[in-house]
């Protein structure tokens, strides 16, 4: 897992609200099936048809700004992206990835360095991204070792029930 190779499925722009990857009016959807089905189709009805498991979404600046709601995590893992990277992202919805095992990345230039269709190699542990059609590598930031963690339990509710709590007051 600390190394994933995918194509790029899908670039966002700046300041990108997550919440649109399920639409507004599934933002209390808790089926996970149904979020699976609705993911990005406000953009592009047949995504669902065209995604793989494995496929990567980069972004540019603060992406996922605005309320941090779990159904847009929900909806990308459920159609098998394997992670995101931006430039930035809104605090809370980077935090809320790792939560729910979907690892993201920072690196301040992906913008430049590829476009929908091209394969990546994410190396979570040192940050370096290669295209692999362009031959170009750019240095992202690594994913602390705490979320590495977090990712390899399968998220934090897994990873705070493996944590040894006998000793605590």
């Amino acid at each position: 897992m600390e190394i994933i190779r995918g194509t790029v499925v899908w670039k966002f722009e700046d300041h990108f609200n997550a919440d649109r990857i399920v639409g507004s009016k599934n933002i209390g959807e808790k089926n996970i099936d149904i979020l699976g089905q609705v993911c990005m189709a406000e953009f592009d009805p047949d995504f669902v048809k065209r995604v793989r498991p494995g496929d990567i979404m980069i972004a540019g600046r603060n992406f996922g700004y605005g309320h941090p709601h779990q159904q847009s995590i929900q909806s990308l893992k459920k159609v098998g992206i394997s992670c995101v990277i931006a430039e930035s992202f809104y605090p809370g919805w980077y935090r809320m990835a790792f939560f729910h095992n979907l690892p993201v990345m920072v690196c301040p230039a992906i913008s430049k360095l590829a476009e929908v269709g091209q394969e990546l190699e994410v190396d979570f542990i040192t940050g370096k991204i290669k295209n692999f059609n362009t031959g170009k590598t750019i240095q992202g930031e690594p994913i602390p070792p705490f979320l590495i963690e977090v990712l390899h339990a399968g998220g934090l509710v897994p990873f705070l029930r493996k944590q040894d709590i006998s000793n605590k007051p």
